[in-house]
């Protein structure tokens, strides 16, 4: 499946980061914070140092951005200095599903209706499973059961090796959000205003747990808690045994952001512009950032670092730790490492690997930075928008795009070695 066409639009390029010198080089409000004049000191090698201690990095990403928390973070390797196309896989619509990756296949939704897997390294179609409509929802893999849901309100349950469908369950509004599986429940929920939970092996409701708007994306699941945003503008905190609400928090505007949770903190954007971080088990307001767009890009966090993007054509990387509050507004991050502009708006959510952070846009590319500067390491553009989040396993990063593929990058000379 390599071919000349495939290797279309791949460019190393010159970064377009934000400094304390460069604060100017984007449009921007008079309350947008500016960079600080330091660098987030990550702890993120891939490299082993050959110890007993060492691990293994993972060999899967089995749902969106990695894992139930929706961290974004994994310790594989995806391309770094340049990549090429490994595979270009072409379905009949606009992929915004992002990959879930496990066992050697990619598993995808499409908006021609079907669910796909296909072969990791091949780029060959396994199997494909019709629904009744789009399928925006980023599908979830656990215990030899791939989860999705469609527009059609329906969310599925399917074999993972077959695509057979194991049971199927139907709500009362389209399902865009993307199912989280943790210890054998499956969590998800719909345009219909509820966040379902139930049983991955039967398919059978838990709980149902009901807000005054729609959800319209993935929950992140940490230490007993589903955390959900609404478009009723309230990011959710409830029991992930009996479905009770514990907390919710307040925001001006639609939640259309996944919720990430990490060390004891949530993170979550909102169409007000601002990203927010609060206190896992209080919903307590630790900081607040705003930006000059709305804020549906869910955040990766990793080593005390926060990356995300906005619709001001930003990614920005801030510090989790809460800094002072100016004189009229709410406290902000301890640090605000820098920004990378030069992009489109961005919806894609960025995935981290190592020191390289992934991000997909609205202009067509995929960007892959380094995660200590925001300096470009190389881009890849597609053509159409691309609001897929990516997925990085074993030296290959896979992401759809709207122009109706989905593309398998690895490292630039891979093929010749």
């Amino acid at each position: 499946m390599r071919d000349e066409r495939a290797r279309r639009g791949f460019l190393r390029t010159a970064a377009v980061v934000g400094t304390v010198g460069l604060a100017g080089c984007a449009a921007e409000s008079d309350d947008s914070p500016n960079p600080d004049d330091e660098s987030p000191d990550l702890d993120l090698d891939l490299e082993s140092d050959g110890s007993d201690d060492d691990e293994e990095p993972p060999d899967g990403w089995p749902s969106f951005q990695f894992d139930a928390g929706n961290t974004g973070f994994t310790a594989a390797s995806g391309p770094i200095d340049g990549a090429e196309t490994r595979w270009e896989f072409t379905t009949e619509s606009a992929v915004y599903s992002s990959p879930a990756v496990l066992d050697g296949l990619v598993y995808v939704g499409s908006s021609d209706g079907h669910l796909y897997a296909i072969g990791a390294d091949s780029g060959d179609e396994e199997w494909a499973y019709r629904t009744g409509d789009d399928v925006s929802s980023s599908p979830a893999v656990a215990d030899g059961t791939v989860v999705v849901g469609s527009h059609d309100g329906t969310i599925y349950a399917l074999a993972a090796d077959s695509g057979d469908e194991a049971w199927t369950f139907q709500t009362g509004e389209m399902v865009a959000s993307s199912p989280t599986i943790v210890d054998g429940t499956v969590y998800v929920g719909s345009n219909d205003g509820s966040l379902y939970a139930f049983s991955l092996e039967e398919g059978e409701e838990e709980w149902a747990f009901d807000t005054a708007g729609s959800i319209q994306r993935a929950p992140a699941i940490a230490d007993g808690t589903a955390y959900v945003g609404s478009t009723d503008g309230h990011l959710y905190a409830v029991d992930a045994d009996s479905g009770d609400e514990e907390w919710a928090f307040e925001t001006d505007d639609w939640i259309q952001s996944r919720p990430t949770t990490a060390d004891g903190a949530v993170y979550v954007g909102s169409n007000d512009d601002s990203l927010y971080a609060l206190e896992a088990d209080s919903g307590d307001l630790r900081w607040e950032f705003p930006t000059d767009g709305s804020v549906t890009s869910s955040p990766a966090v990793a080593d005390g670092v926060v990356f995300f993007g906005s619709y001001d054509t930003r990614v920005y990387a801030v510090s989790a730790a809460a800094g002072d509050a100016p004189a009229d507004g709410n406290p902000r991050p301890e640090s605000f490492y820098w920004y990378h502009t030069g992009f489109f708006e961005v919806r894609s959510s960025p995935a981290l690997a190592g020191d390289t952070l992934y991000v997909g846009n609205e202009d067509g590319t995929l960007t892959a930075l380094e995660a200590e500067t925001g300096d470009t390491r190389w881009q890849f553009s597609g053509e159409n928008w691309v609001a897929s989040s990516p997925a990085v396993v074993d030296g290959a990063v896979y992401v759809g795009s709207g122009d109706g593929s989905v593309y398998a990058l690895e490292e630039s000379g891979t093929e010749e070695e």
